[in-house]
């Protein structure tokens, strides 16, 4: 009787290589004789299941009753999957990643070389490549009777036993490559074939089993999802610094005749040209104002490019900590006044000296400050400085609207306004925090800030000084 006669054990499929020391063998044997009888598999776990448990299946075929044992190398093949995926996932680089799947293709299909394949036109191009196929990394060859073309058109694994033996176009422009068997399968991803994955074997090793063609197709299929991201995002970078450029463009051709503008404005202010009555006085003054606020709004756009590309520099000089506060103060108490706040300036009697980039300093002040006034209505701003942990704190605080806990993840977001309402009131780019957190890091400080909605704010620049 097949299981239970000792002259013939039951038929075993796979390794007991990993199998637990003791064996429980009560629950194998009843499963064996149950399986017998009736003909239906079990699941039986040798070992406990919380640690290095292994789950047979007993079921019964034309050999009698059969004990079939995990298929280690298909957990091996997940495993392997797994990883690539994290691997991928974790990098946006094009480059690096076209790296990644040829080594895992080569790999996992136990392969002398490997390379991803791009159509370009009516060609074909290597653009990555290891191992037996390094030598054609970057060559481009006729699409028209390659194996690239064949998968393009089935999108299907292709196959071929002895690829330096087939005339393919690659050979004729890459005559060095020296294969056998070479197994191909496409890099789609919403429909869309990205590419072509290829890994080879030497002249004297197998073909590819269908097992093989399988698992190349899966990591296709993954690799070709983080490529399509990378893609994604890469035309995403390029669009940005196209913004970039445009904003800049666009900004120095609109600050060239907007200075000649407020030119004109100061020469027709200090009656110049002549005699202006009061009213006439009085729109030029709206035409000042106008016409600043514009010029604002210019260089907020040229910072903002600076910063996106990388073109800002450094350019440090000494300078005392308070005067620049109190010309800070020069430009943002006009602006309170007029809107009937109370502005006060808090400094202390020792005097701090640092070494930074004055002007950049000065612009965050200003921001911040700016900001205080513009969301503040009723109460008071007030600018403080101080020194702490050889550090020069520059604290601003205002008495006004506050901000929502929901609004502080999109607070330093260009182009963010945390209310369209605020928007149409306040006016403004949205750039202005942005900016200043960007120029804090490049200065080798940081911006803090501490709010409650409806009971005003407390923005902080922080930056080190050099006795820190």
């Amino acid at each position: 009787m097949a299981g239970t006669d000792p002259q013939r054990s039951p038929a075993l499929t796979g390794s007991l290589d990993d199998a637990p020391a003791i064996v429980p063998a009560k629950p194998l044997i009843d499963a064996l004789i149950a399986t017998r009888s009736d003909g239906v598999t079990r699941r039986v776990v040798l070992g406990d299941p919380q640690e290095r448990g292994i789950e047979l299946s007993v079921c019964r075929n034309s050999d009698g009753v059969v004990i079939e044992l995990p298929d280690v190398e298909r957990a091996s093949e997940s495993e392997a999957l797994r990883r690539l995926a994290r691997q991928m996932a974790g990098e946006n680089d094009t480059t690096t990643l076209l790296q990644i799947l040829c080594d895992a293709g080569a790999e996992q299909c136990r392969g002398s070389g490997a390379a991803v394949l791009k159509a370009v036109a009516n060609e074909g191009e290597l653009v990555a490549a290891i191992g037996s196929l390094g030598i054609a990394r970057g060559r481009r060859f006729a699409l028209p009777g390659s194996l690239a073309r064949e998968v393009l058109r089935t999108r299907d694994v292709v196959a071929v036993e002895n690829f330096s033996g087939s005339a393919r176009p690659l050979l004729r422009v890459v005559p060095d490559v020296r294969v056998g068997p070479m197994l191909l399968a496409p890099l789609m991803a919403h429909e869309v074939i990205l590419g072509v994955l290829a890994v080879t074997r030497d002249m004297a090793e197998p073909v590819f089993s269908k097992r093989d063609a399988h698992r190349l197709r899966v990591i296709a299929d993954y690799a070709a999802l983080a490529l399509w991201n990378a893609e994604l995002l890469e035309q995403a970078k390029v669009a940005d610094r196209a913004k970039s450029r445009f904003l800049a463009t666009v900004s120095h051709e609109l600050r060239t005749p907007l200075t000649a503008l407020a030119g004109y404005e100061e020469l027709l202010a200090d009656q110049v040209v002549g005699p202006l009555s009061d009213s006439q006085l009085d729109v030029l003054e709206r035409m000042r104002s106008v016409t600043q606020h514009l010029a604002a709004v210019i260089e907020e756009l040229l910072a903002f490019s600076s910063l996106d590309e990388g073109r800002e520099v450094v350019r440090p000089t000494d300078f005392l900590a308070a005067d620049l506060v109190r010309a800070t103060a020069a430009v943002i108490e006009p602006m309170a006044r007029q809107k009937h706040l109370s502005f006060a300036v808090s400094v202390p009697d020792e005097p701090i000296r640092m070494t930074s980039d004055v002007d950049k300093v000065r612009q965050i002040l200003i921001n911040l400050a700016g900001n205080a006034v513009k969301f503040t209505d009723f109460g008071e701003v007030r600018i403080e400085l101080e020194k702490r942990s050889g550090a020069v704190w520059f604290t601003v605080r205002d008495t006004g609207i506050g901000i929502a806990k929901r609004d502080i993840e999109r607070l330093f977001r260009p182009f963010a306004q945390l209310d369209a309402g605020l928007t149409r009131r306040h006016g403004g780019t949205g750039l202005g925090l942005y900016i200043s957190r960007g120029l804090a890091d490049l200065l080798g400080g940081r911006i803090e800030f501490e709010s409650n909605q409806g009971e005003g704010s407390a923005f902080r620049l922080v930056l080190p000084t050099d006795d820190e």
